[in-house]
């Protein structure tokens, strides 16, 4: 009797075991995000603004979108997706320009003595400061990293005047640094008492 057990009993076993190893595993979720060709992106917004885009032809990028829908994405948001494939963009005259970020420096955008209240955070600013205390060519070494490659921080000794050029969120907090900067700065402090850093040689 014991003999017949045995059998029935790894039968009983074996079964189940083999029932599991046949169930397929479940199929990997799907992701949450759709890619889309920057030019196809820009159309898009395009159509639903009325703007109307000047694209160049090395504008190219496959845009991945998570968690909102590609026809959902307004011109603010067409600025950040922009910004973060860096390239940058111009409206002059009822159109925009789409250019890599590399060349924005070149555009000619309207200098101001502040960033403009309208200015959207991924929008190109240049500003111009002259600040009352502090050396302006003292601060730049130390603005300067605080900037992407593509922006450009310069400053005029003559007049001591700094020139920022970059995104309008970041040329805002540049701008309120300087501000601090200049506070704390003690009143006529003279940029012919400070010499520049000597460029390294190192890579």
């Amino acid at each position: 009797m014991s003999h017949r057990i045995v059998p029935a009993l790894a039968l009983a076993l074996w079964i189940p075991m083999m029932a599991i190893a046949a169930d397929p595993a479940p199929a990997p979720a799907a992701p949450n995000y759709a890619t889309v060709e920057i030019g196809e992106l820009i159309a898009k917004v395009a159509r639903r603004t009325g703007k109307q885009f000047i694209v160049d032809p090395r504008v190219r990028a496959e845009v991945p979108l998570i968690g909102f829908d590609v026809n959902s994405v307004d011109y603010p948001k067409l600025l950040a997706i922009l910004n973060i494939n860096m390239f940058a963009t111009y409206e002059s005259g009822g159109l925009i320009r789409v250019v890599p970020d590399a060349n924005a420096r070149q555009l000619p955008i309207p200098v101001t003595s502040d960033v403009p209240a309208k200015a959207l955070d991924d929008e190109l600013v240049t500003v111009m400061l002259t600040p009352k205390n502090m050396c302006a060519a003292q601060s730049v070494p130390v603005l300067r990293p605080l900037m992407p490659q593509a922006a450009h921080l310069a400053a005029y000794g003559v007049s001591n005047t700094l020139l920022i050029s970059d995104r309008a969120a970041n040329v805002r907090r540049i701008v309120e640094m300087v501000e601090r900067l200049d506070k704390a700065a003690p009143a006529g402090q003279k940029c012919q008492d400070w010499t520049p850093p000597a460029k390294s040689d190192s890579k």
